[in-house]
């Protein structure tokens, strides 16, 4: 909302000697001139033929964003006369309305439809602070005699800004601290602390009144992700938050498991890797080597596993993040087994009809060649994990699936083709390495089965 302001309405020639009183008894404090950047009033009209002129007039105190110090708002006429060739001339204006922080930048704008009433000799003060606004045609608010029409703020000799962060160079670090972070803003002259979160920065330093260079400190929180403010304090009081103002601190991953541990020679498939942290991952290596990986959530990864050269070989499995890199252990050891087939691989197992749903269980039925130990095996869905009917043996498969749309598949239905490989698992009747191949179609009310004439191979 807008402040109720002391307003006096006098003559232009009252209102200057008064104001230059006031900028005398606070000298370190000048009036500062309120505009709108160039860039911005270019955004606006559109066109920039050798500057943008402004007429700005304030209109009094904003007090909606911070109830102990109104912020100043004004209306500003822009215009640029352009050029039309043969020596014409053409000439774009537009009225914006506006508003200021207490170190004159500009917060924000807005396109008028109409030209606005304004006021030549308006001033106004803010309760709060006796801030002030008034309008003069004194050259840049100074004591000079000029023509254009300026909006001006004079704040209080005792008045200090509250600091504002609009941006800050590193947005994220480990939790261990130690980022250097570049804060931008406005009003950090008087600042006398730093805060990410509510802990205390490390090492701030001061380097204008529109930056502050300080060090992250350690996050202690024991999250991870954990985004925090980054807020400046001054006997102004404290920068507001935003999202332009937000630190986040990654714990360094570890990793607990991978399952399967093992798996053959050609790769080309993918593992499930165990434990914490995983959330903001940006790489994972399989030994030395830079693979594909998907986030499922904080505590598990899908992590591609490359081909290999030596049956036995073992490898770690590493997880990089902001938070730096996993340490090695024996949990996150992978080897390469000398079982299952390497290079092309074929399918021992065959069946012959699959019925459930996508989002319930999957059954295969109809296997060959025939066992009494397993007639049938059932998945979660499309799960990696066959469970065999009788032996109660398993089957784990690494799964990708594509559509092609209806594809082979009776109208209102969707073809869905699965692909794969054997990872492991306890079951004798399926070998590590064994391709995983079917075409399935997906009715309208979720319900799978074959496409006519195949089988699901593995």
């Amino acid at each position: 909302m807008v402040r109720s302001v002391k307003v006096g309405l006098v003559a232009l020639s009252l209102v200057v000697p008064a104001l230059v009183m006031v900028g005398s008894a606070a000298a370190a404090t000048p009036p500062i001139q309120l505009l709108v950047p160039q860039g911005t009033a270019f955004s606006v009209l559109g066109y920039d033929c050798g500057g943008i002129g402004e007429n700005a007039y304030a209109t009094g105190f904003d007090s909606s964003l911070d109830p102990l110090a109104g912020y100043p708002t004004g209306d500003v006429f822009l215009t640029t006369t352009c050029s039309a060739g043969k020596g014409t001339h053409f000439t774009v204006t537009a009225w914006t309305s506006d508003t200021w922080d207490l170190t004159g930048a500009l917060l924000s704008h807005s396109v008028l439809s109409g030209a606005p009433t304004v006021d030549p000799t308006f001033t106004a003060t803010d309760p709060p602070t006796s801030n002030q606004v008034y309008n003069t045609t004194n050259f840049k608010c100074s004591s000079s005699s000029g023509a254009v029409p300026s909006a001006c703020l004079q704040l209080a000799p005792t008045f200090t800004p509250r600091p504002r962060v609009t941006g800050i160079s590193s947005t994220q670090g480990p939790a261990t601290g130690g980022t250097s972070v570049t804060i931008s803003g406005d009003g950090f002259t008087a600042a006398t602390q730093v805060y990410f979160g509510t802990t205390l920065a490390v090492s701030p330093t001061i380097n204008s009144d529109t930056s502050i260079t300080a060090v992250a400190p350690a996050d202690t929180s024991g999250t991870s992700p954990d985004t925090v403010d980054v807020t400046v304090v001054s006997p102004g009081g404290t920068s507001f938050t935003s999202s332009s103002d937000q630190f986040t601190f990654y714990g360094q991953p570890s990793v607990t498991g991978v399952s399967p541990s093992s798996g053959p020679m050609s790769g080309g498939y993918y593992v499930t890797v165990t434990g914490t942290n995983f959330v903001g991952t940006t790489g994972v290596k399989d030994g030395d080597t830079p693979t594909a990986f998907q986030v499922i959530d904080n505590t598990t990864l899908s992590v591609y596993i490359v081909p290999g050269e030596t049956a036995g070989d073992q490898m770690d499995i590493t997880v990089t993040s902001p938070g730096g890199t996993s340490p090695v252990t024996p949990a996150d050891q992978f080897t390469y087994g000398s079982s299952g087939c390497t290079g092309s691989c074929t399918s021992s197992v065959s069946c012959a009809k699959v019925t459930g749903t996508v989002t319930g269980l999957m059954k295969l039925s109809l296997c060959t060649p025939a066992s009494a130990t397993n007639r049938t095996a059932s998945t979660a869905a499309l799960g990696s994990t066959l469970t065999w009917v009788t032996s109660r043996q398993t089957t784990v498969e690494s799964l990708s699936s594509s559509s092609p749309g209806q594809g082979l598949c009776p109208l209102n239905s969707t073809e869905l083709d699965i692909s794969g490989v054997v990872t492991g698992g306890t079951s004798t009747y399926t070998a590590i390495g064994d391709a995983v191949s079917a075409s399935l179609c997906e009715n309208r009310s979720g319900h799978l089965s074959l496409v006519t004439g195949t089988k699901y191979s593995l």
